[in-house]
């Protein structure tokens, strides 16, 4: 009787809501143990490997707004912040995603089409609590968008008609880009961009709580009963290797179905469940097309939705092959046969193309969301109430339809109140072990010796810390090295040997510095000084946004000024995009804005900038095509085009040492202006954006100032030499950190 009385908890199933539970019990010093019946864990949201390719069960990606959420997944995994890539395919059509009527109605006869505009410029019809999703839909939309869109693509879902699914479904989850009326961009319905994890698909946010809790897991192992006495958990009895055991433990969270765990408590529960076919097509190319998932509309096409994995992360995939999963709820013969011939009527692939083929069925994939089942569960639950210290969690457990992040965030809520029922107090739980917001510091140096050694000086005043420092010498030839190395003996030097340019010279120590595990990197030109208080100025508004990509400081003209500072003092503090003339303005002098509070900008100069972990995982390294301009303007652009953000820090200062590096024979200097004006043009400009932005450029730098005329035919030749060069990838890194640690400089 003595072990029925343990405190131990028993968690039944291994997927995400039954490993993060148990995670954060075992945080907080709690005795646990999880049941799965499966030979692996993750339940839907596992990965696997096939033919190279780290695949997951569907399609998976996490978003969240929940911070708190955020930073735990973030502690545990690495993860890849993507700008959402996602195509309809309609009436044979590709649309965008979310819908947009506008772009049905060309695919409409020309009667449907003039109904559709009356749909949308209608208010909704005054129905009293519509009762299924497809009353929802009709009041909303229309007769037109319910026909053509939301009913054939709900009804593939659940295998039941749309006037007999719930309207709960329809409150989740549908969206319509209406132009008459405002869609809020801010809703679950739909998000912009979203993350992933770097290596080992969807499945290793599983695999991350997994290693912490592993001991605590035991697999092949089928829970067949509740014990109880009166009205109390006591333990439970599974099944493993065909042989009956019993766990003695005083709670139990359930993540099984609803259906199971009302079944080994006697209630009955009158819901059911929808399978899905997963099938895998290995296609013998690259890539088969650009989006990172695809939902398909019609009702004779069987795919749901489909995902390509290397879309969500390369890293370590084929090159020379891509993976496909198309989700599959109807009932084929042969559904891999189905799903080719639907993708080669999309045009998405040829049967050709498939070298073999693999179908994973899961049978609990989506609770059937029947009309009445919302009372069914409200009742099932109260029943399994009456037996104290059980809890359901999940999606299917609950019977609700929770994304992993919503799991997650619950997870941590069921483990609080367990812990305070225990305590019968407020408790702080401990989740995870805090990481230090570490920074590291790169100073890019080129001969002037003195100017790096009064920068170096400058960092030793730097408030916070500790600061690890990279110098990377770009190939000095004035003893840099050696009265560094001699000056300041805790400074790792990375010598090129050459002068390699702005951004492979950066790269090297930003590569270093996240291999060393920082996650902040300071990057400095060497003809700057920086004031005492400018990191912690700049980790402050960096910490405050978590889609930050880069903070920079306000750049003034050297030497350090005491006491106030005007306009006249500052060099830079935020670049911005002037329309006419068109050009890329370093400083902002427009009268509307305060330059005395954090500011999201658009563009940022290399001379000084921090810069999250996460903007390298995003984006990758800066272009290595560049020399020493416009690589930071390029930087920029591929920043806001990824959803992040760029601060000025005004409170942060950095006395900058104006064109200290340049020469007094200005050709190699307007060469390299031409070369990579070009390459920055190609790159982001139209070919008539481009035409008139030369122009204008030319106009301003050489017309307008004769004394530069002369530098004309090396800019030119500049420009003739950026046209002809290739526009190769952006340096990635997840390859380089992972496949290639060696590198062409040598430690000092």
């Amino acid at each position: 009787m003595s072990d029925k009385n343990t405190k131990k908890i028993a968690i039944l199933g291994a997927g995400i809501a039954g490993l993060s539970s148990a995670y954060y019990l075992k945080q907080n010093g709690v005795e646990v143990q999880v049941f799965e019946r499966e030979s692996y864990y993750g339940g839907l949201a596992r990965s696997f490997k096939w033919h190279g390719f780290s695949c997951d069960f569907a399609a998976h990606r996490f978003f969240t707004n929940d911070e708190d959420v955020l930073r735990s997944v973030f502690r545990l995994n690495p993860m890849i912040r993507h700008v959402r890539r996602s195509k309809l395919f309609v009436r044979n059509a590709w649309l965008n995603d979310p819908i947009n009527p506008i772009e049905l109605m060309r695919l409409l006869p020309y009667k449907e089409a003039l109904l559709l505009i009356k749909d949308l410029i209608k208010p909704p019809d005054k129905i009293n609590q519509p009762k299924s999703f497809e009353d929802f839909i009709l009041s909303r939309y229309g007769k037109i968008m319910h026909d053509n869109f939301f009913r054939p693509s709900t009804e593939k879902i659940f295998r039941i008609p749309a006037n007999q699914i719930s309207v709960t479904w329809a409150l989740r989850k549908a969206r319509l880009v209406n132009p008459f009326k405002k869609m809020d961009g801010k809703s679950r319905k739909y998000f912009a961009y979203f993350y992933y994890p770097l290596e080992g698909g969807y499945g290793s946010i599983c695999d991350a709580f997994y290693r912490n809790i592993k001991d605590s897991v035991v697999l092949n192992s089928e829970v067949t009963n509740i014990l109880r006495e009166d009205n109390k958990v006591v333990g439970i009895e599974y099944q493993e290797h065909g042989e009956t055991k019993k766990f003695y433990c005083n709670t139990i969270i359930s993540t099984l179905p609803l259906t199971h765990t009302g079944k080994m408590l006697g209630i009955k529960v009158p819901l059911g469940y929808q399978k899905v076919d997963a099938v895998y097509l290995l296609i013998n190319k690259p890539e088969a097309g650009p989006y990172h998932w695809a939902y398909y509309i019609d009702s004779d096409i069987a795919i749901n939705r489909k995902v390509e994995f290397k879309h969500m992360s390369r890293f370590n995939t084929p090159p020379g092959t891509s993976v496909i999963c198309s989700e599959v709820t109807s009932s084929e013969i042969d559904p891999v046969e189905k799903v080719i011939n639907d993708l080669e009527k999309a045009g998405y692939i040829k049967s050709e193309d498939v070298i073999d083929s693999l179908v994973v069925r899961e049978d609990y994939a989506y609770p059937i969301y029947k009309i009445g089942y919302e009372e069914i569960v409200q009742s099932t639950i109260k029943q399994i109430n009456q037996t104290q210290n059980i809890h359901v969690l999940g999606r299917s457990a609950e019977f609700i339809h929770r994304e992993a992040d919503d799991i997650i965030g619950e997870s941590k809520q069921l483990v609080k109140r367990i812990l305070q029922k225990r305590s019968g107090a407020e408790v702080q739980m401990k989740t995870e072990v805090n990481e230090p917001e570490n920074t590291a510091i790169v100073v890019l140096s080129y001969n002037n010796a003195s100017d790096t050694l009064e920068c170096l000086h400058s960092l030793v005043e730097l408030e916070g810390g500790p600061y690890q420092t990279y110098l990377v010498d770009n190939g000095s030839t004035d003893n840099t090295v050696d009265m560094v190395q001699n000056q300041f003996p805790d400074v790792e030097i990375l010598a090129l040997g050459h002068n390699f340019g702005v951004p492979i010279g950066f790269n090297k120590g930003i590569i270093r510095a996240l291999l060393d595990g920082f996650k902040y990197v300071l990057i400095l030109n060497n003809d700057t000084v920086c004031d005492p208080k400018m990191v912690t100025e700049m980790l402050q508004v960096a910490q405050a946004d978590h889609d930050c990509a880069i903070v920079m400081p306000k750049v003034c003209f050297y030497p350090p000024k005491n006491g106030p500072l005007d306009r006249s003092d500052v060099w830079a503090d935020g670049g911005y995009f002037r329309k006419f003339p068109p050009t890329i303005k370093l400083k902002d002098n427009r009268s509307q804005i305060n330059f005395e509070i954090p500011r999201k900008i658009q563009y940022a100069p290399t001379c000084g900038l921090l810069m999250h972990k996460r903007v390298f995982d995003n984006i990758g390294l800066f272009d290595e095509g560049f020399f020493f301009f416009y690589e930071d303007w390029d930087f920029s652009e591929r920043i806001r085009a990824a959803g992040l953000n760029i601060w000025i820090a005004p409170k942060a200062l950095l006395w900058h040492k104006v064109s200290k590096s340049t020469s007094k024979d200005m050709s190699f200097y307007w060469q390299q202006m031409g070369e990579s004006t070009a390459r920055f043009m190609n790159r982001h400009y139209s070919k008539s954006g481009k035409f008139f932005q030369e122009g204008y450029l030319i106009l301003r730098d050489f017309f307008l100032k004769p004394s530069n005329l002369k530098y004309l035919k090396n800019y030119r030749k500049g420009m003739v030499i950026g046209d002809s060069k290739a526009l190769d990838s952006y340096p990635d890194l997840s390859v380089i950190l992972h496949n290639d640690t060696k590198y062409d400089y040598k430690y000092k």
